[in-house]
């Protein structure tokens, strides 16, 4: 017998600790050929401890026998932190059975307390019949449990003899009460930093309390602040203490839809409302101002210029109109582009004033020209690219209007760019910057130029993307609305939209893409309906294997079985869409043989779990291929406890009886408050509102999400596995998988026979198709894994 040694080292860089590499004996070559992918485990990157963290193990081999799936983590509780000597006993171990049949299994694991913040999860795989086993280990964040503080107060500035109440609440990172119970030390101070009134060991009531105190005659003037402590929890506020009257009215200002840099005139409508809904009357003062500053290292003093008017709002008028005319709009922009409006309201009467400002810049553009739910990556196979524009007034409403569409087809620019990022232009002679010339105009493949108009403010259009060739990389759409040319007088620009699309080239006999890539938010407490659509010869079976993920965690995960249908559905794809060609012969239009479009909805739940965005995640595996696509969908602000409340009358006379009515779940704990709604137009920076909670659910998911590996590996190597890798890895999860997007990458070198990395520019995209390929070792009778970095 010989004996085999393997030494195993890294390269330039070294991510994380270190590495853990592994060899197995095989047999001959002959067992060494592409094989379809047997399984997908996701799991998040950071784990939370004494929390449920969930984790999946997809299974693809339908002729599995029962087996077990293994999960236990280490803890490095060395005093050396810089290797991965960690003890033999885990901190937590769990084994899952799985049954033959089970396709898609997920299950908690729960992680106890530690005072480590990092751990090494190992998983292991392994089936009665012996086919295959996994044993894999990666590196995972431990987070410590957080509380999440708010402090409301009932108003937002008091003035003297007020009382002033205000309420703390602790939530945890699932928005349930904290399991803090008591408030160690709570204090407010005045503007001087002095305690004014102190409370110790407050007790919470479901994460709860309240208090009030009340301010002297003479309080301090300023800024107070709100203070506490609960074990190593800190947080504060502030409120104002002032000499203020209540406001008897609002001032609202309506400005123009956009102020164009060509326009004749401009209009912002100022109106005052009573808190009762009244208008009121009187004297309106309106100053517009521009402000330029030289920058330079002594600056002079600042250029500043007003207009100023007035206008009276009689018992006729519910408002007035202040209006600007060209010239007085080119006096204010002369340097600058933004300028601001200061509205005084005068009561007639009583001589009560209210003030309010706005804001605002020039635009140079005539209309909105935007990209409307258009996907920026395209797998080619089958069916066309299918996208749109909008086309709008400035005010968002629908907009008629001719526009040019050019669609062209680009090649792959990157080795032209890789030309100037080696040598540089200076450095190269006549003959090689006429070659350079030479491939540059090659670049651009085809293109064709197309004559719109906007309909409801869409143009709908699709692109015939059949027989395209392999070096073709990119489609490029562009917009131009062609009635609204540049003006070098009034700097008006021609509104213009490129939309550039990254092309993914397979050769799969099937292929697929998510349509309806909104982008408007999702609506929450609704079934929401992702469709899939598929580009395969009839009746193909296949299974279509989906991931819903949000904040760090799996959602929801599935498969679908699908049969492609013999008719087609590329109407049902394409809609009433116009049809588009790159190309003067069309040659994109004529139709790959035996194939037709199908369909499929996935419908995922949304509710609070996945606010506020949820990315899905789609693959199907092909032979030993992998076809998969993905997007990020915004979902609106929602909550998982519902509350309502709502007064009984809209409108009431003074000393009336209203009643409010508030609606929860049974045994919710309820606090309320009511204000005067002058009180409110002072404004309270301290309210706790839907959007408030929606802010701190983003801020609680961005703590599992934001770390990210590096994996420049793969970058390097394997640019289509990185994206495939970053597509999970942007929402906190991590993937241990045999498929071939992965599989495929080899990232062991050979360090004596390495070609010299030579870096590129490159500009990929997340869509993505990967053959399977396994390459042999210099010995046949051995195989070993990549080294995986921890």
């Amino acid at each position: 017998a010989e004996d085999l040694s393997f030494n195993f080292k890294t390269d330039g860089v070294q991510e994380s600790m270190g590495f853990l590499a592994s060899w197995e004996e095989v047999g001959d070559s002959t067992d060494l050929i592409d094989t379809e992918g047997k399984y997908l485990i996701s799991f998040p990157r950071s784990f939370i401890e004494e929390s449920p963290e969930k984790i999946c193990i997809e299974l693809f081999d339908s002729e599995k026998s029962d087996g077990t799936i293994e999960t236990q983590v280490f803890i490095n509780d060395k005093e050396d932190k810089d290797s991965w000597i960690f003890g033999e006993s885990p901190v937590q171990k769990q084994t899952i059975e799985i049954k033959a049949e089970e396709k898609l299994k997920c299950f908690d694991f729960i992680l106890p307390k530690t005072k480590e913040s990092k751990g090494l999860l190992n998983i292991k795989v392994n089936f009665k019949d012996s086919t295959y086993s996994v044993n894999s280990f990666k590196e995972i964040t431990i987070l410590k449990k957080e509380n999440y503080p708010l402090i409301q107060t009932d108003k937002g500035q008091y003035k003297a003899k007020d009382d002033v109440k205000f309420r703390v609440l602790l939530v945890d990172h699932n928005l349930k009460p904290s399991e803090i119970k008591t408030i160690e030390e709570l204090w407010v101070e005045d503007p001087r930093n002095r305690r004014i009134v102190q409370w110790k060991d407050q007790g919470l009531d479901k994460g709860l309390m309240q208090q009030e105190f009340k301010l002297s005659e003479e309080p301090e003037l300023g800024t107070w602040t709100i203070n506490f402590k609960a074990g190593p929890l800190k947080e504060k506020t502030t409120f104002t203490v002032s000499e203020y009257v209540l406001p008897k009215f609002e001032v609202t200002i309506e400005p123009p839809a956009a102020v164009l840099r060509d326009t004749l005139e401009a209009e912002w409508k100022v109106c005052a409302k009573y808190t009762h809904g009244g208008s009121v009357k009187g004297q309106v003062k309106a100053n517009f101002t521009s402000t330029y500053q030289r920058r330079t290292w002594r600056p002079p003093p600042p250029i500043v210029k007003n207009i100023e008017m007035l206008k009276i709002v009689s018992a006729d008028d519910d408002c007035a109109t202040v209006t600007l005319n060209s010239e007085q709009i080119k006096e204010l922009t002369e340097k600058v582009d933004n300028f601001d409006l200061k509205i005084e309201f005068e009561e007639e009467g009583t001589g009560t004033t209210e003030k309010s400002k706005w804001s605002g810049s020039l635009v140079d553009e005539a209309i909105k020209l935007d990209i409307g739910s258009s996907s920026q990556q395209f797998i080619l196979g089958g069916f066309p690219y299918v996208a749109e524009f909008s086309v709008n007034n400035h005010d968002d409403s629908p907009r008629e209007d001719d526009i040019e569409v050019c669609v062209r087809l680009f090649k792959d620019a990157n080795e032209i760019r890789n030309l100037f990022n080696r040598r540089g232009i200076w450095s190269m002679d006549e003959d090689e910057i006429a070659e350079i010339g030479k491939k540059m105009v090659e670049i651009k493949y085809s293109s064709k130029c197309h004559q719109l108009r906007s309909e409801n403010g869409k143009i709908k259009f699709y692109v015939p993307m059949n027989n395209i060739p392999k070096d073709v990389t990119k489609l490029s759409i562009k917009a131009t609305a062609i009635n609204h040319p540049a003006n070098e007088t009034t700097k008006m620009k021609q509104p213009m939209r490129k939309l550039d699309v990254s092309l993914t080239h397979t050769t799969a006999d099937l292929t697929l893409s998510v349509k309806e890539k909104q982008r408007s938010k999702i609506s929450c407490g609704e079934d929401f309906k992702a469709k899939v659509y598929f580009s395969s010869k009839p009746s193909k079976e296949f299974d279509l294997h989906y991931h819903a993920l949000s904040k760090g965690m799996i959602f929801k995960s599935g498969s679908i079985k699908v049969s492609t249908e013999q008719t087609n559905a590329l109407e049902s794809l394409v809609g009433q869409a116009k049809e588009l060609s790159a190309s003067e012969s069309n040659n994109e239009k004529e139709s790959i043989e035996g194939k037709v479009v199908s369909d499929q909805e996935i419908i995922l739940p949304i509710d609070y779990k996945v606010s506020p965005s949820l990315k899905l995640v789609v693959f199907i595996n092909d032979g030993n291929q992998t076809l998969t696509d993905s997007h990020t969908y915004d979902v609106e602000a929602c909550q998982n406890h519902k509350v309502k409340a709502e007064w009984s009358e809209e409108k009431v006379y003074p000393g009336s009886p209203v009643t409010l009515s508030v609606a929860a779940e049974p045994d919710s704990l309820c606090a309320i408050s009511a204000t005067d709604k002058s009180v409110d137009l002072l404004g309270n920076k301290n309210k706790v509102t839907s959007e408030t909670i929606g802010k701190l659910q983003a801020e609680i998911g961005d703590r599992k999400t934001s770390r990210s590996e590096n994996y420049w590996e793969y970058q390097r190597k394997c640019p289509q596995t990185y994206d495939a890798i970053k597509v999970y890895e942007s929402t906190g999860i991590q993937i241990l998988t045999d498929l071939s997007f992965i599989n495929s990458c080899e990232t062991i070198t050979d360090a004596k026979n390495e070609p010299e990395y030579e870096p590129e520019i490159m500009h990929s995209a997340v869509a993505f198709s990967v053959g399977g390929g396994q390459t042999e070792a210099d010995y046949d009778e051995v195989a070993y894994d990549a080294p995986v970095p921890v």
